[in-house]
Parts: C-alpha cells; sequence; structure tokens
C-alpha cells in the first residue's frame, strides 16, 4: 500500500506538469470547461463520476469538489491530474477491450482484480437486483451483455463497461471490465486500475446505504 509521502509525492509531480503544460490543449482533450481569470489563474472544471471537480492552476495546483470545502482525497486528486493531463482524447472507437489488453495490463492484472472484480462480487455476487439500483444511482446506462451490463461515464472521455454474470448451482458469479480501445493510448494501466477500484467502491458505498436504510427504514 502506497504512504502517504508516496502519494505526495505523485501529486507534486503532476502539479508540476500541469503548471508547464499548454493547459488550453488539455481541456479540449479531456472535455473540460476552462475560464482564466485577471489574476492567470487557470480554473478547469471537470465531471468525475457524476460529480463536479474543480482544478485551479497558478501558483499552486488545487483539486476541489465545487461547492464543497472538504478534502479531496488524494489518490482522487492525483487520478483527476492525471486525467487532465492524458486523456485519451477524440471519439471512441466502439472497440471494447479488457485490462489485459491495455498497455502493461497483464503486469498489473492481479491488482486489478483485487481492487475490482474481487470487492464487486463480494458486495454483489448473490444480488444482481441491488447492482442494477446501485449501478443506476451512480447513474449507470443498461447495455446489453451478461445478466446485467451497464456502462458508467467516469470521466468526459473515459466509459467503463461493467458486465455482470450471477451464479447458478453449476457456476459461481462473474464480472467483467471492459474499456474502449482508445484507452490504449490514455491513462496508465496503473491509474486504470485505481480508477475502476473507485467506481467500484462507489457502488459498493451506495450498496451499504441502501442495505442501512432497509434495515432501519
Amino acid at each position: 500500500m502506497a504512504r502517504l509521502d508516496d502519494y505526495e509525492e505523485s501529486f507534486r509531480l503532476a502539479a508540476d506538469e500541469l503548471k508547464r503544460a499548454d493547459l488550453g490543449h488539455l481541456a479540449g482533450k479531456a472535455g473540460m470547461e476552462i475560464s482564466v481569470s485577471e489574476g492567470g489563474e487557470v480554473c478547469m472544471r471537470l465531471a468525475f463520476l457524476g460529480s463536479l471537480f474543480v482544478i485551479r492552476v497558478g501558483e499552486r495546483v488545487e483539486v476541489g469538489r465545487e461547492g464543497s470545502t472538504d478534502s479531496v482525497p488524494l489518490p482522487e486528486q492525483i487520478l483527476i491530474c492525471h486525467y487532465v493531463l492524458h486523456a485519451p482524447g477524440g471519439p471512441e472507437t466502439g472497440r471494447p477491450i479488457t485490462f489485459r489488453q491495455i498497455p502493461d495490463g497483464q503486469f498489473y492484472y492481479e491488482a486489478f482484480r483485487k481492487r475490482t472484480r474481487d470487492p464487486f462480487l463480494a458486495t454483489f455476487g448473490e444480488d444482481k437486483d441491488l447492482f442494477r439500483t446501485c449501478g443506476e444511482t451512480l447513474g449507470g446506462k443498461p447495455v446489453e451483455g451478461g445478466d446485467i451490463a451497464m456502462v458508467f461515464q467516469v470521466f468526459p472521455r473515459v466509459a467503463v463497461q461493467l458486465i455482470f454474470w450471477a451464479g447458478d448451482d453449476e457456476f459461481p458469479p462473474e464480472a467483467s471490465f471492459l474499456f474502449d480501445a482508445n484507452m490504449r493510448r490514455g491513462l496508465s494501466a496503473e491509474d486504470i486500475a485505481v480508477m475502476t477500484g473507485m467506481l467500484v467502491y462507489r457502488l459498493m458505498g451506495i450498496a451499504r446505504s441502501a442495505r442501512g436504510r432497509a434495515v432501519n427504514p
């Protein structure tokens, strides 16, 4: 597990790269709104998992959730900065690929599986209706595949398709994650694993809340 100083260093490196970058070009690739204050600070607005975030680039780089004074966890700040820097840009290809087909995806696959598939099945493996409800709450759109399949617009240029097969007497439940082939030229495999894990844990958080309401109506 990464230490706090590792996260801080990762954010510092991303912030330094943002301060040197052509932010107008990056905003176009990432699908963000951009504005510049009279003092020269650049402000970019970015949708991430259904919430709006603001990235301010001046003498410092700050990442916050619009309308909130709560601090954003460092892993989310880093992922957002990396997306701004490395968004694939352009239209989707329409060709789905697995995580293993992403550059370095085979190397990171075990970490990806433990971060995504395993916790997802631990939460939803015996309750496909709960997945459907939680997926709709998070803005997932139904698509064809498995017993239930949904696509989630995680970032403006990045969607994740989550396919779920319910178990039966012969086979255990299973889940698969698909990405558009343009991800081969976007975020790194490590960032994609983190991003997909955040999607799964957001779904799990919604599930915990739903179960809590059912127990305490």
